[in-house]
């Protein structure tokens, strides 16, 4: 039974919500800024009711499978913290897209609020905030990641959930270097960026009438 759940977790996060969300839009996701398939590109993409789309799809699955797990495995704590980490691990590495995907935190958050709600929705108002104050997607990601673990430790977690939590949140971490990387060099889109530059063009195109 064991077994049974982890795989089935995996299925349930290697399910490519970004792409079907993309595909109904006529857009493949993949080939347009970077690639990744989570909410920040499907986001830049096609826009803020698509990547709240994509992001609510992969919060849900996240919270399947850990709900799945609770209810097939309910005395097993250790199995729960370990669909957390494999649902993850399928949207981050979908065997639907050459194990390839998004950076897993949408699922992740999703994956905690069915085995540490209490951490989740931490971390959700975490990321709101950076969000907020940074105007930026993967940096409010990169914070949550940080947070996670001392949320983690902070309500006395059964060590596999700490140690699962801190590895995905490695795994985003790594999965973030490119944004590093862009971030460092100022090029990182910021939210609204786009339509504030669209509307500046604007401006300037009706000045010179």
């Amino acid at each position: 039974m064991n077994v049974l759940v982890l795989i089935l977790a995996y299925f349930i996060g290697a399910i490519p919500f970004g792409v079907l969300v993309g595909r109904a839009c006529g857009v493949d996701v993949q080939s347009v800024g970077s690639g990744n398939t989570g909410t920040t590109n499907v986001w830049r993409a096609l826009g803020p009711k698509m990547g709240a789309t994509v992001f609510a799809l992969d919060v849900f699955k996240g919270t399947a499978a850990s709900l799945l797990a609770r209810a097939l495995v309910p005395d097993n704590q250790t199995v729960w913290a370990l669909a957390m980490l494999v649902v993850v691990l399928g949207h981050t590495f979908s065997v639907f897209l050459k194990f390839k995907g998004g950076k897993g935190v949408a699922t992740a958050f999703g994956a905690m609020l069915g085995v540490v709600p209490i951490v989740a929705l931490g971390c959700f108002a975490w990321w709101g905030l950076v969000l907020l104050l940074s105007r930026t997607i993967s940096v409010a990601s990169i914070a949550v990641c940080f947070a996670a673990p001392i949320g983690a430790i902070w309500i006395g977690a059964t060590p596999v959930t700490l140690g699962v939590i801190t590895l995905f949140c490695v795994v985003g971490l790594v999965k973030h270097m490119p944004n590093v990387k862009r971030l460092l060099a100022g090029t990182e889109p910021k939210v609204g960026q786009k339509k504030i530059a669209t509307l500046s063009t604007r401006l300037d195109e009706t000045a010179k009438i």
